[in-house]
């Protein structure tokens, strides 16, 4: 299994580093391949600023991160939900890295109706992959479990735009996803932060 970790906290100094390298030291390398990509390290333009009318320079860096996705089978996505949603880093990571004839293909022929129901529209090029996501949030965990794919609360969309909005409409399929809550809080002690990562240790492709 070829594994691919992405790191997508902008700040080397974050939990979510701790908890990228509590990852990537708990896998059974005599079994997997792993890589990992750090955006904190990259240097990249994060704004797709031409949109899908033209291709922007060639960026080494994204062309990297391109090849790696294409050769990963899992990829495990570790980020904080900031404004209920990715940080702007990841998002920009995400608009570069997984592009048409990529990810995926759009004809864009024909009403979206049809299309829909024909299936001629998409083609989910990255089929067969699967994905984890773990993220930490300032919300608790139990408001993300009762609410989250149920109601339209903040952090349900933390996780529901990467699963469902780039991951499943590209053919990934989620596994698992793990939500370390009340970050930034007293109620998020070193105690509880060293059993998440204890968590992490044991579901670490499991």
């Amino acid at each position: 299994m070829n594994i691919l970790v992405i790191n997508g906290h902008p700040d080397k100094e974050s939990f979510c580093t701790a908890i990228t390298e509590q990852y990537l030291s708990s896998l059974d390398t005599a079994k997997h391949t792993v890589k990992s990509i750090h955006l904190y390290k990259m240097s990249f333009d994060p704004v797709l600023r031409l949109g899908y009318r033209e291709r922007m320079a060639v960026d080494r860096s994204i062309e990297y991160s391109q090849e790696l996705l294409l050769w990963a089978d899992h990829l495990v996505f570790i980020y904080p939900i900031w404004w209920s949603s990715m940080p702007s880093l990841m998002k920009g990571w995400i608009d570069r890295v997984f592009t048409p004839g990529i990810a995926y293909s759009s004809n864009n022929k024909g009403s979206f109706l049809l299309n829909f129901l024909t299936g001629r529209q998409f083609k989910k090029y990255l089929k067969g992959k699967t994905a984890e996501i773990i993220t930490t949030s300032m919300a608790p965990n139990w408001w993300y479990k009762i609410f989250s794919g149920f109601l339209s609360v903040p952090d349900s969309y933390g996780v529901a735009v990467l699963k469902n909005a780039v991951l499943n409409h590209c053919g990934i399929k989620t596994k698992k996803v793990m939500v370390l809550g009340e970050m930034g809080r007293e109620t998020n002690t070193l105690e509880i932060r060293e059993k998440f990562l204890g968590k992490v240790s044991q579901r670490a492709f499991s």
